[in-house]
């Protein structure tokens, strides 16, 4: 059955409910994928706390196999001393150029074709969308996170809705409640990519400094409707990088407001109807 983090109080594990790892479960890898755009670290907690937290729980569980957290997200707008700590604990760093759904729905479609099962997997998002792909995940890995299978007729948005929004608001209050840890790493090598350039970059420093500069700017802006457009008249103008990234930015909230209203829409529906869902074809989302 479900162990909740609290059957571990003694080591603070309150983060969420999961179940405890079975015997085909406790060696192979398991893949954490955390949306960091949309489940951001607050100001009160210690990012380097979040990578070394999620390994004791899981370990507390029996997940005893390789374990890999990735931080996905527009990682430019990620303060840079979050970033450091994420990585000095041995997260991966992700970058995405926009936060459509087809860029983390590629992420993932390219790690399914990377990682063959059986494998753990445990994504945290907010996003409606991927209930629907990780209900046809679910049928060859192990999805880690969701209290129930993934049943639009029961409820059409249970996996991000219910438990991504519960791994992650669950998981701070632990952090918060938690007596403080030194903030320990792992021995696993960090890395580093870029989807907007396809382009794996070495070391945190180099990381940083690719994702703020005028000629990744440049490239990024291609991502949006409008975009290609003002990265002509940016060259013309011969913009700096700080004009560039007030572009992209301008962009980017104007996305952030459309997906406000679509969430709004959805809200209004479900209202009128409660198995109301949008009907994604991620497949496609992803090309």
């Amino acid at each position: 059955g479900f162990v909740h983090f609290t059957s571990f109080s003694s080591q603070g594990l309150t983060m969420m409910d999961l179940r405890a790892a079975t015997k085909r479960q406790a060696d192979i890898a398991t893949w954490v994928l955390w949306d960091i755009s949309r489940c951001p670290v607050p100001a009160d907690v210690d990012a380097c706390r979040v990578g070394p937290f999620i390994r004791r729980a899981l370990k507390s569980l029996g997940y005893n196999g390789d374990l890999t957290i990735t931080a996905i997200g527009i990682l430019s707008q990620v303060p840079i001393d979050v970033l450091r700590a994420l990585s000095s604990t041995g997260i991966n760093l992700h970058h995405v150029p926009t936060m459509y759904n087809k860029s983390i729905l590629t992420s993932l479609i390219m790690w399914e074709m990377d990682n063959s099962p059986p494998a753990n997997v445990m994504l945290i998002s907010l996003q409606r969308i991927f209930g629907q792909y990780i209900a046809d995940l679910s049928e060859e890995y192990y999805v880690l996170g969701s209290k129930v299978p993934y049943d639009r007729k029961l409820e059409p948005t249970v996996f991000a809705r219910r438990a991504g929004c519960f791994l992650w608001e669950s998981l701070l209050a632990s952090l918060r409640a938690e007596a403080k840890k030194d903030c320990s790493g792992t021995t696993s090598k960090t890395t580093f990519y870029c989807s907007g350039c396809c382009l794996d970059l070495f070391g945190f420093e180099s990381f940083t400094k690719h994702i703020l500069s005028k000629e990744h700017a440049l490239n990024e802006l291609d991502y949006y409707p409008g975009g290609v457009e003002a990265g002509n008249e940016s060259r013309a103008r011969k913009e700096d990088a700080t004009a560039i990234l007030a572009r992209l930015q301008g962009f980017r909230q104007a996305r952030r407001r459309e997906e406000e209203e679509e969430e709004a829409n959805y809200k209004k529906q479900r209202l009128e109807d409660p198995y109301y869902d949008d009907e994604y074809d991620y497949e496609a989302e992803a090309e």
